[in-house]
């Protein structure tokens, strides 16, 4: 039984359709949220990512929600268009900054939610976290049946697990309450922060990406996904104390206020700028959170019947492209190998199902660790140096770079010539999974 709780990049990464053998299963899925949260900002999928969503059968669901997004405007202060760089849609060859699967975290959630909610032995369970993780040993209650994992939920109620995956985002509670050794959460900061929120729309506004680069390792990026609403991205790299101080402790609209602070007052005249600052206060922006970019990295992601998944194990961070490609990837090498384990192997061996779950958990890392290193081993600090330069002249001299890789049209070499796949990993196979149907 797994319990899941609190998918905050998407609840889909530990949806029990990535459990394609749910009918011989009973699966419990925990949110914190009072309801499914078919909220959230833009995501995309590249690479093994794109095969998993095709091994998970949810390839034409997923395809009916894509976010037609043309390209990305790179733009100066002035609002001026430095660079374009349109997106690849041929299906071939290596995607650009907009993705053929640009899709909003909602749709997805909604997407992976309508796929499970109807399946035998599947149940939600909204409202409520995981507040304590007790591992047995023992059968319990002489019931007879394994029971190694005691869960306590936020309100008071107690559950026993075979299994117990934690899929909750970066700052997963199922983490901080899993390891029993002291071990502190390696969770590396890369220096970003970035604000998500919506704004109403205005006369003019595009399809397309923008992005514009400001001194003081500043930038704002839109995204518009539906023509009723703009997306508005705030960066910011800086050190200013006191800023980052209200990001990580301040209230709600203590952090709004700070993020006005970072823009302002040198940057208020800029086009847009005051648009989108005054914007904090729209009706549309209670979608509003703020997030300092990190990486996940874990000498292990499991421990005794518990494991992670997701962000919640190896976040790759947001700048990496990979995050939610790593989730999908992850929840189905999960299922493989439980289903594996579990399956015929247990059957061979003439042991319970669930006596193999710790085999399935450690085969689960063997299989995907590559696949995460891969993607976690860039040189970050780099690329966030690069994507937030200090000066105006460094700033010029980014923009300019940029201008070239257009006039050359570098991108429509790379992306003719170049593989999306990220490193030489591949979804393995794993027949014991039953095929999904096709929506």
């Amino acid at each position: 039984m797994a319990v899941v709780q609190d998918g905050k990049k998407c609840l889909g990464f530990g949806h029990p359709r990535t459990f394609l053998f749910a009918e011989r299963c009973a699966i419990t899925i925990v949110e914190r949220h009072p309801a499914l949260r078919n909220t959230g900002q833009q995501i995309d999928l590249r690479g093994q990512g794109i095969d998993a969503m095709r091994t998970l059968g949810i390839e034409p669901a997923v395809r009916a929600i894509v976010v037609n997004e043309p390209g990305v405007r790179i733009l100066n202060a002035a609002g001026r268009l430095q660079a374009y760089f349109g997106s690849n849609k041929t299906g071939k060859g290596a995607q650009a900054f907009s993705a053929e699967w640009e899709i909003m975290r909602g749709d997805l959630c909604k997407v992976l939610y309508d796929a499970t909610v109807g399946l035998d032995g599947v149940r939600y369970v909204f409202g409520k976290t995981v507040e304590g993780i007790e591992q047995q040993s023992e059968r319990g209650g002489g019931s007879g049946k394994r029971a190694p994992v005691r869960v306590t939920f936020s309100d008071g109620g107690v559950g026993e697990y075979d299994l117990v995956v934690g899929c909750d985002g970066v700052g997963s509670r199922v983490r901080r309450r899993m390891f029993t050794d002291g071990r502190e959460d390696k969770v590396v900061p890369v220096g970003m922060w970035n604000a998500y929120y919506t704004v109403p729309p205005a006369e003019g506004d595009t399809d397309d990406a923008t992005w514009t680069h400001y001194p003081g390792r500043r930038y704002i990026m839109t995204r518009r996904d539906r023509p009723d609403c703009r997306r508005v991205y705030l960066g910011y790299g800086g050190d200013d104390a006191e800023i980052l101080r209200r990001f990580k402790h301040g209230t709600l609209e203590e952090q709004k206020q700070a993020w006005r602070d970072v823009f302002s007052p040198d940057m208020l005249d800029a086009p847009q700028v005051r648009r989108f600052l005054d914007g904090l206060d729209s009706p549309e922006a209670d979608d509003f959170y703020s997030v300092e970019f990190a990486q996940v990295k874990l000498d292990n992601w499991s421990e005794g019947r518990v494991t992670l998944l997701g962000d919640a194990g190896y976040c790759p961070a947001p700048i990496t492209g990979m995050g939610t490609s790593l989730a999908l990837a992850g929840a189905y090498v999960l299922a493989g190998e439980i289903a594996r384990a579990c399956g015929k192997q247990a059957q061979e061996e003439r042991v319970n199902p669930w006596d193999n779950i710790p085999a399935a958990l450690a085969a689960y890392e063997t299989t995907l660790r590559p696949f995460v290193q891969f993607v976690q081993d860039v040189p970050i600090q780099r690329i966030v140096g690069l994507m937030l330069p200090q000066s105006a002249w460094a700033i010029g001299l980014l923009h300019w770079v940029i201008w070239l890789c257009a006039v050359l049209r570098l991108d429509k070499l790379y992306a003719r010539f170049g593989s999306d796949d990220r490193g030489p990993w591949k979804l393995p196979h794993y027949p014991e999974l039953t095929p999904p149907k096709q929506a």
